[in-house]
């Protein structure tokens, strides 16, 4: 099941197909090798989507539908984004939508549209975003035990998307003195429970955002051995042992250690006790499996 938007230009407008490829493989991935989908899929948020480019249509009834606007001609280049996903698969794609439709000056034919279905139309991303969201999170309700779903509350979820999002971005800002982790949406064993992960390695000055657990590494000298640990402790335990030496730092709750505290905690952050086994306590959860609705 998907959500499918199809893209008009005004009839006359020279914008070829070629052009809207290229802006495409610019701005988004480089395309299959047939030359006609280009699926966009981010290793920081796991959020993914596809745009096709798709050949006219031939059945007379396609034709009325799709291809009979008095103003306006068919790109044939199409989006198409899953339901039962995360409610942030909507807030990142349809950034990218709103943007595609602006620079090249599109309008959007809807057929999910609860206002106007059949005409092609300037529409925004909050638009597109909460007519997306309302279905996905019904239709996420309706399949939550059929699919074995792991419910993930939608405000956190959000926030942690977001982090991710914008990890590259703060990255570049704090430059190579600091390293900002990626979070992971994991599922422990034990009880299924939807979880967010983030690592810590070897005491570096990082900025660390609001999660159930971190991933601690450790890599140190002992006597005469080098000392290798890795292990899981919950997200209090951190600011337990170590939350005088952070500092909040100005994105959704998250707190930084700067390089000279980092290396103030060093003795503590080797002797910190790891309370779970990795491969044991948790699993990657796929995307498809996390939820943000939670049947009554």
């Amino acid at each position: 099941m998907s959500y499918d938007l199809y893209f008009y230009k005004r009839k006359g407008r020279q914008l070829s197909e070629q052009e809207i490829g290229d802006y495409l493989t610019k701005n988004l991935v480089t395309p299959t090798e047939e030359s006609n989908q280009w699926f966009f899929d981010n290793e920081d948020t796991r959020v993914y989507f596809f745009i096709n480019h798709n050949e006219p249509e031939d059945d007379p009834e396609a034709i009325e539908l799709y291809e009979s606007f008095e103003d306006f001609d068919n790109t044939h280049f199409t989006f198409n984004l899953n339901f039962l996903r995360p409610n942030f698969f909507g807030l990142e794609a349809f950034k990218f939508v709103d943007k595609f439709v602006t620079d090249l000056d599109l309008f959007i034919l809807n057929p999910q549209s609860q206002t106007d279905p059949d005409n092609p139309l300037k529409v925004d991303a909050s638009t597109l975003f909460e007519n997306w969201s309302i279905t996905n999170l019904r239709q996420s309700v309706d399949h939550f035990n059929e699919f074995n779903f792991s419910f993930f509350p939608l405000d956190r979820s959000d926030k942690l998307w977001e982090f991710n999002f914008r990890r590259n971005e703060m990255q570049d800002t704090l430059g190579d003195a600091y390293f900002v982790p990626k979070v992971f949406f994991m599922k422990r064993k034990d009880t299924g429970e939807a979880i967010s992960l983030t690592i810590w390695s070897e005491h570096l000055p990082i900025v660390l955002p609001s999660v159930d657990y971190v991933l601690v590494t450790k890599d140190y000298k002992k006597l005469f051995r080098t000392v290798k640990e890795a292990g899981i402790v919950p997200y209090s335990t951190i600011i337990k042992n170590f939350g005088t030496y952070f500092d909040s730092y100005d994105f959704n709750d998250s707190k930084i250690i700067h390089p000279t505290n980092s290396e103030k905690v060093k003795d503590a952050f080797n002797g910190l006790k790891l309370e779970y086994q990795t491969e044991k306590f948790c699993e990657p959860l796929e995307m498809d499996k996390l939820s943000n609705s939670l049947p009554k």
